[in-house]
């Protein structure tokens, strides 16, 4: 038999009393969520008959200090018989219900069998009750999770189910922070790759009914310790994968996810592709010659021509050496009415694309900072082209200074005036 101590850490629940007293008073309190009434003070509920004679002790000449101990095999015994009623606890108020299964997880560690035995059958109790009782079910979850040491395995079980439980409830808010933990417990738990990428894919199928954002955030990481570790990834996963990202009017990184798609199908891939660095007409071209991808992946056409708009945009004000555009310019590229062109200059900033000021006056839009979709040789040419702007300009800065000093120093000789230095300036100072 394996050590115990290797699944559970005893001094996490402080519960005061004897083994026998604890599965004693659970079996008391099963009984009455089962409508037990008892007529008499000595009379015992059907579980607790059961349970009560495999632990009692026998009078033995023991230590004063020591506590007569209950032969293992009845103790294992009194333990399976309450787990099997365990069931009963869901009836349990709130309020009782979680003391009730921390003294169920106590009475646990205790069993000689070791808690391994036992888990999946605590764990298929409190995903039942988790619909009566979510927020208690998760604390009780969250107190067995700690029950265990942290490089436990069984917590990857506990894990699973605390994810399962959240989603369920609605309480997904509750667990998303704490994901940000999955690498730390990965090293704890010696994760393979193989149940890194296994765990990231069922954290990701969980959270897609309820956050698709986060359930593609976790594909992508799948994804990518996958890509490290060589582990081969369904092509079915990859779809959904891209299919959210198409979806999802939050993501915009389509670059960051071009390198997973090898087993994706053509035309999705290329769809993706435009959206990582085409412009609205690619996409235009791509609509007309496959049409059936929309209706095949449930992709909704118009939201995706919206998407690749405010991406053109992003484009077109990156490639502009002078960091400015007209209104025309926006509009003929963008295919829609002039009047339009600040709702979607608004919409870009608001998507964090581009930052910039818009100049009705000039009817220009004056960009500050542009969101770089994807980095190649193109763009190292607009940064090139922009340099020289930038040059130019700092050229034509020069020479009006240049100039401008000329005509002081010339003024200066002409009127015979002193000048004087100061901070390395020159400035004319005229005789009274």
């Amino acid at each position: 038999m394996e050590d115990p101590g290797l699944y559970y850490n005893q001094g996490f629940l402080a519960i005061v009393g004897s083994p026998s007293e604890h599965v004693t008073a659970l079996a008391a309190f099963i009984d009455v969520l089962n409508g037990f009434v008892a007529e008499s003070e000595d009379q015992l509920g059907p579980l607790t008959s059961d349970v009560a004679p495999l632990v009692v002790v026998e009078d033995t000449e023991v230590d004063d200090e020591e506590e007569p101990a209950v032969e293992p095999e009845k103790l294992e015994e009194a333990i399976v018989l309450v787990l099997g009623s365990a069931d009963a606890l869901v009836r349990a108020s709130d309020r009782e219900f979680e003391p009730a299964y921390n003294l169920l997880l106590h009475v646990l560690t205790f069993s000689p069998a070791g808690l391994p035995d036992h888990l999946s059958k605590v764990l298929d109790l409190l995903s039942t009750a988790a619909s009566t009782h979510p927020l208690p079910t998760l604390s009780v979850l969250t107190n067995l999770f700690n029950l265990l040491p942290v490089n436990s395995s069984l917590r990857r079980s506990v894990f699973v189910t605390v994810l399962s439980v959240t989603v369920a409830t609605g309480n997904t808010s509750l667990l998303l922070p704490q994901l940000k933990q999955l690498p730390i417990w990965f090293e704890e738990w010696d994760t393979s790759p193989d149940d890194q990428v296994a765990l990231l894919l069922k954290i990701s199928s969980e959270l897609e009914s309820a956050d698709a954002a986060a359930a593609l955030k976790y594909l992508q990481e799948a994804h990518g310790v996958a890509g490290a570790a060589s582990v081969p990834v369904e092509a079915s996963v990859t779809i959904k994968m891209i299919i959210l990202a198409l979806k999802d009017n939050s993501f915009l990184d389509y670059d960051s996810i071009l390198s997973f798609t090898t087993s994706a199908p053509s035309d999705l891939v290329e769809l993706l592709k435009i959206f990582a660095s085409g412009t609205l007409a690619d996409y235009k071209a791509f609509s007309a010659a496959h049409s059936d991808v929309f209706s095949t992946h449930g992709l909704d056409a118009e939201a995706l021509t919206t998407k690749i708009r405010l991406l053109t945009l992003s484009t077109f004000a990156g490639s502009s050496p002078s960091l400015t555009l007209s209104y025309s310019s926006i509009a003929s590229a963008l295919e829609i009415p002039e009047e339009e062109v600040e709702f979607w200059i608004i919409d870009v900033i608001r998507a964090g694309l581009l930052q910039g000021k818009m100049s009705q006056l000039e009817r220009k839009l004056f960009i500050h900072q542009v969101a770089t979709r994807t980095f190649g040789e193109k763009e190292w040419d607009v940064i090139a082209r922009q340099l020289n702007v930038w040059k130019t300009s700092l050229r034509n800065v020069l020479t009006v200074v240049r100039n401008a000093r000329v005509t002081v120093e010339n003024k200066v000789a002409a009127t015979g005036g002193d000048h004087e230095k100061v901070n390395g300036v020159e400035n004319a100072v005229e005789v009274a």
